[in-house]
């Protein structure tokens, strides 16, 4: 044997090693196109075995010295996306050509989701815009449309039953506007922690008692489900658009079947779907009606898209649907195939935390509309002027003295100058580089005690986070009725009004600690109570809720009460405080005469001499409840005169 003959052996030994190794697929074809080889990858390409593969026809393009994209067609039925590349070869002395086939069927498949979530993002921002633009125009229509309604007079003139049937257009657009924002996540949800179990189970008897009784409708609902967080009425509107879906798949009759299970997914199965791995609660509703072909499945989470007839849908059930379950930080997982049936599951992420659950919210009453109580000034800020018009009017309309503002540096000045205002009500969208949230963060900064509301025809990421509304908005969306504004208006002014805050109160002399808590307690304060600097400072770095002064006694057993306005005021910048002494040296009174929000106050002093401080320093004084009207659920204090703080004769 010569060397040529041992080396050339020792290479093919390689690369036939190399070959049968390979994660790519590897076939060799004469240059009739039949194969001669096949190594194992290869075989689970094409579904065969290599014996069957070798001596037939590969049926594929073999094109030398060039990358083709091919769909390789398995015996079973499945299909496998592919890339081919050729080159010239020798095979057993003859001719061939040498195919490299990798499988890309996973990378394509991550493609068409990155690009479906793209299109789908994209369609979402097209359709917020458009939503927010919508429902500004409807808040126009639908303000003047009520205001007329309310003016006129409806017995004896025909012009009632126009306007009805004109507002009653108007709020079928809102719903429509509602969907859209919906789809595009960027509609305001209210989460609360529900107990599915009751929900789909009194759902599922509507449904059966709803629907024609050829549609047999059953519910599998096992006891031990999960809670989760989601706004409850989003949620029974999502079931039901996938429920009436599914009765129109099954003109003939079928079966409507709804299921839930407590799922735990794996990241690899969370990822297929676009959803985040972790406990999560499946609800599942299937039909036994027509199915959808590929084709429609891929489009079917489009706004817009039905393949019902004209005048039967408006296409935004299944992206409403969509939306809810991405911004309640689920996702929707969808199966079907022409005539078998459709399942749709959204999948909703388990609550954390207590596992208490979330009483309903009480409903509000539009029969009553309630209206302002003697001399409250709302600021309402809105740059669209037709809004504003509307907005104003119907304020003034309740009884609100009102001061407007066409964008937030107009505000500001209001809010910088002499003016108190109760309430700020404010677009979320203004002109300018101050939003509406920013126009609020810096009203409360000057006003601490400010109710603030915001209202937007589209909330953005700027009040939701995650799919949530921030916790610390007041929101009430665009359009909203002449009931909802009252309502919402009179609820926020008359919410913690039972007392104007709460107050430190630092005094060592355990009897007039006692008295002053009283009298702070009669001013309506709720009361933190310290005996020295250390205790006091040891509170207000563990943080104080809902702090609005403080009432620190000058002479302290550790260190000096005026230390401690400092140490208060590097927590809580600008807060009003009352130093409170029965002697002050000329150096304590000239400092502290020109701080602003900080009040000296000579011992003894009575209930009104220390509201007055506090009013002097900033704090803001509920009046006494006998001197406004009387307020649901609220009883007026008598003011008593006690004997005077400090009368005792100690001086600090």
């Amino acid at each position: 044997m010569t060397d040529n003959e041992i080396g050339s052996k020792i290479e093919q030994s390689d690369f036939q090693f190399l070959i049968e190794k390979n994660a790519d697929g590897v076939i060799v074809v004469d240059e009739a196109g039949l194969v001669l080889f096949a190594n194992p990858a290869a075989e689970r390409l094409f579904g065969q075995r290599s014996s069957d593969l070798i001596g037939s026809p590969i049926g594929l393009p073999i094109v030398v010295d060039e990358m083709s994209e091919i769909a390789i067609h398995q015996p079973g039925g499945g299909l496998v996306d592919a890339e081919i590349r050729t080159v010239e070869t020798i095979w057993d002395g003859r001719p061939a050509r040498l195919a490299s086939v990798r499988d890309v069927s996973e990378r394509r498949a991550m493609e068409d989701r990155t690009r479906h979530a793209a299109k789908m993002e994209a369609i979402g921002r097209l359709t917020a815009g458009i939503a927010h633009d919508f429902n500004n125009l409807l808040a126009v229509v639908l303000g003047n449309l009520e205001s007329a309604t309310r003016r006129i007079d409806r017995e004896r003139s025909e012009l009632g039953s126009l306007l009805d049937n004109a507002t009653r257009g108007a709020q079928q657009a809102v719903l429509l506007t509602s969907k859209l924002l919906a789809f595009a996540r960027r509609k305001p949800l209210e989460f609360r922690r529900i107990d599915l179990s009751d929900l789909l189970a009194s759902m599922s008897d509507l449904l059966q008692r709803t629907f024609d009784e050829r549609i047999s409708v059953r519910a599998d609902i096992p006891s031990g489900l999960w809670a989760v967080e989601v706004d409850p009425t989003e949620l029974e509107a999502a079931i039901l658009n996938l429920a009436v879906n599914a009765r129109d798949a099954m003109p003939d009759g079928g079966e409507l079947v709804i299921t839930t299970e407590n799922v735990d997914f794996a990241c690899d199965d969370a990822e297929e779907d676009g959803g985040k791995a972790g406990p999560h609660v499946r609800i599942s509703v299937s039909d036994s009606g027509e199915g959808m072909t590929a084709d429609v499945l891929n489009r079917v989470l489009e706004p817009f898209f039905t393949t019902k007839g004209d005048g039967r849908g408006t296409g935004l059930g299944l992206s409403q649907v969509y939306g809810f379950a991405k911004q309640s930080g689920g996702h929707l997982r969808l199966r079907s195939e022409p005539n078998a049936g459709t399942r749709i599951d959204i999948y909703l992420p388990k609550a954390t935390g207590s596992d208490q659950m979330s009483a309903p919210a009480e409903p509000r009453s539009e029969l009553t509309i309630p209206r302002a109580r003697g001399g409250e000034t709302i600021l309402a800020v809105e740059d669209d002027e037709d809004v504003r018009a509307i907005t104003v009017g119907n304020l003034r309309e309740l009884g609100y003295t009102v001061v407007e503002a066409a964008d937030a540096d107009a505000a500001l000045r209001f809010l910088q100058g002499q003016e108190t205002f109760d309430l700020l009500f404010t677009d979320l969208g203004l002109p300018g580089s101050i939003n509406g949230k920013m126009l609020a963060d810096r009203a409360r900064a000057l006003h601490p005690e400010l109710k603030v509301l915001i209202t937007t025809a589209y909330a953005g990421d700027v009040l939701i986070r995650e799919g949530r509304l921030d916790p610390q908005i007041e929101l009430l969306s665009k359009p909203f009725s002449f009931a909802a504004l009252g309502n919402r208006i009179r609820g926020l002014l008359d919410s913690g009004r039972s007392g104007p805050g709460r107050v430190l109160l630092v005094e060592d002399e355990f009897l007039l600690n006692l008295l002053v808590t009283d009298m702070l307690a009669e001013a309506g304060f709720s009361v933190d109570a310290a005996a020295s600097f250390g205790e006091a400072a040891t509170k207000a770095h563990s943080g104080i809720d809902d702090l609005v002064g403080a009432v620190v006694d000058l002479g302290l057993p550790d260190r000096p009460g005026d230390e401690l306005v400092t140490e208060l005021r590097a927590l809580y910048p600008d807060l009003p405080v009352v130093l409170a002494t029965g002697y002050a040296d000329e150096d304590v009174r000239s400092r502290f005469s020109v701080a602003k929000g900080v009040q000296l106050l000579t011992k003894p002093f009575d209930l009104e001499g220390l509201k007055a401080a506090l009013c002097r320093a900033g704090v803001r004084i509920v009046p006494p409840m006998q001197d406004v009207q009387a307020r649901p659920g609220q009883v007026a204090a008598p003011v008593r005169q006690g004997r005077a703080a400090g009368s005792s004769g100690t001086a600090a």
